[in-house]
């Protein structure tokens, strides 16, 4: 309901503009106006020319980090595993937020190292920064991804390689690579797909870069007046089949079995050379500097700058201040992000809880719906799902009084990562052995005796993980929060947007620090309790 409802109302729409008032006529009219706006080719190559280097970007910075983690004896391997999660739960506008801050004209390098050479200002202020950026946001999901495909792979026939001569070159292309390509395929895709619908960057980089990118422009028809809902959908439609199209050809690509799949296996780390050590280390910092330490950086500085003076920063609070006034709209904006993203939260790992349960228990077609319909999420962009939501809720026809509230930016949520719930929660089930419900039945417990008793403390460390991992993305959400909010309020989100298009960068960056520091609070409480559960 929460997905599939708005996504058909999407594409109906998109087809028959006037379904609306119960007519069919126009059909596909949205579809020729679409394509006859001026430069739309041009955007579709700059979308897809940045999400192709964006992806190949993030493949050559995941895949060698995701084999350290598998592979290499390495120190600290939570904490390296960790300053890759950061990126990946960080939101990208604030990344692109912050490297604008860092490379325009008089901005932090000018103003605190020498002046930033030309070539490197126009340089960043292109595709290539907009790729850069896209790339940083979203590596760390191949690195994770490589490193538990490893994780399930047997070295046995990489170290039967090497002792039939191979070298550790021939080895990692011949042996490991084509283990590995179902992996690699489908981070790319993940990345793709996210690249292509990024809306933040898109907001924020694309007219500094002067590169008219999809999602810019879907949201100009929706928000420019005269208001263009007919080509808006289209547009967002051509998207999500952008999207379905590419999910759908690496699925064929890789139906194959994949081998080490469902197995348990125990694998040597490699120990390094004292060589080999420091460039781990050294690239795993440099990882870390560009994607955490700087963006991180950047947006607290400015956030305790008051003025510049004889050259120099004069720092304040006054800022932080302003946000947590009493009755000031970046309180109300915390508020009630808090509030929105704790129920949404909620309601993603309690429909991820059952949705994962029926998926593991029964069978039938009814499930089979129930699964692709739960994994639209990770598939359709969210820009896309926020428009197929003003479609659904804002007809004339329907009862709710849905849209123009705060209710329509909980669906919003919900139906944005929903498919977040069902990871953690699917992830659970799987460690759940189906005969502990047949024992519990024969010894009399009920239904709910087994679930309360049973099913849901064992699977109740993972959906605390997904619970927080959720509202951390709800809180630093973007989309949905600017797409859906009702008149008169405010969000996180929204706020830092607004401050930021009104030129009070400081503002900004105090709200995105506030988001911050509370999400790696939750993160590193979730993911200590995570560690304690996994030892205990």
């Amino acid at each position: 309901m929460t997905i599939g409802f708005p996504l058909v109302a999407l594409f109906l729409q998109s087809i028959f503009p006037n379904i609306g008032q119960g007519s069919l006529a126009g059909a596909f009219v949205p579809y020729v106006e679409a394509f006859q706006m001026e430069g739309l080719g041009r955007m579709w190559r700059n979308s897809f020319a940045c999400a192709s280097l964006a992806t190949l970007l993030a493949w050559g910075l995941g895949i060698p980090a995701g084999w350290l983690l598998a592979r290499a004896k390495l120190r600290a391997r939570s904490l390296l595993r960790l300053s890759l999660l950061l990126p990946v739960f960080s939101p990208p506008y604030l990344t692109a937020l912050a490297y604008v801050v860092v490379f325009q004209k008089n901005g932090l390098f000018d103003s605190y190292f020498t002046s930033l050479p030309d070539f490197l200002r126009d340089v960043f202020f292109s595709i290539w920064g907009v790729v850069f950026v896209m790339a940083l946001s979203s590596f760390g999901t191949v690195a994770l991804l490589v490193e538990s495909a490893l994780q399930g792979l047997p070295t046995r026939l990489e170290d039967a390689a090497k002792c039939l001569g191979g070298s550790a070159r021939d080895v990692f292309f011949r042996i490991t690579a084509p283990l590995l390509l179902p992996a690699i395929i489908n981070s790319g895709v993940l990345v793709f797909v996210d690249s292509l619908s990024n809306f933040g960057i898109a907001a924020i980089l694309g007219p500094r870069s002067n590169l008219m990118l999809l999602p810019e422009v879907v949201y100009g028809l929706l928000t420019t007046w005269p208001v263009n809902l007919p080509a808006a959908t289209a547009v967002s439609s051509l998207l999500a089949i952008s999207a379905i199209v590419m999910v759908s050809a690496a699925r064929v690509f890789l139906f194959t079995k994949v081998l080490g799949q469902n197995q348990v296996t125990v694998n040597r780390p490699i120990q390094l050379s004292l060589f080999h050590s420091l460039f781990a280390s050294a690239f795993f910092g440099l990882l870390f500097f560009f994607s955490s330490i700087i963006p991180t950086a950047t947006v607290f500085l400015m956030s305790v700058v008051g003025k510049w003076q004889d050259g120099a920063p004069v720092f304040t609070l006054q800022h932080y201040a302003a946000i947590f006034h009493k009755g000031s709209g970046g309180l109300q904006a915390l508020s009630t992000s808090a509030g929105l993203s704790a129920a949404a939260a909620t309601a993603c790992v309690l429909l991820g809880g059952v949705i994962a349960y029926a998926l593991a228990r029964f069978r039938g077609r009814g499930v089979v719906i129930l699964d692709h319909l739960s994994m639209l999420p990770r598939v359709i962009p969210n820009l896309v799902i926020a428009v197929g939501l003003i479609l659904a809720w804002n007809s004339g026809w329907m009862p709710l009084p849905v849209y123009g509230t705060l209710t329509i930016l909980f669906l919003g949520y919900v139906a944005i990562y929903q498919a977040v719930g069902l990871r953690f929660a699917d992830s659970a089930m799987q460690n759940i052995s189906p005969r502990l419900e047949h024992v519990a039945a024969c010894l009399g417990a009920s239904s709910p005796q087994i679930f309360r008793r049973i099913i849901f403390p064992m699977m109740a460390p993972s959906l605390f993980v997904g619970w927080v991992s959720i509202f951390v993305m709800c809180l630093r959400d973007w989309v949905a929060s600017i797409m859906l909010l009702p008149p008169g309020e405010q969000t996180v989100g929204s706020f830092i947007f607004s401050q930021f298009e009104q030129g009070d960068f400081a503002q900004a960056m105090a709200m995105a620090v506030c988001t911050v520091i509370v999400s790696t609070v939750l993160l590193l409480a979730a993911n200590f309790r995570f560690y304690k559960t996994a030892i205990s």
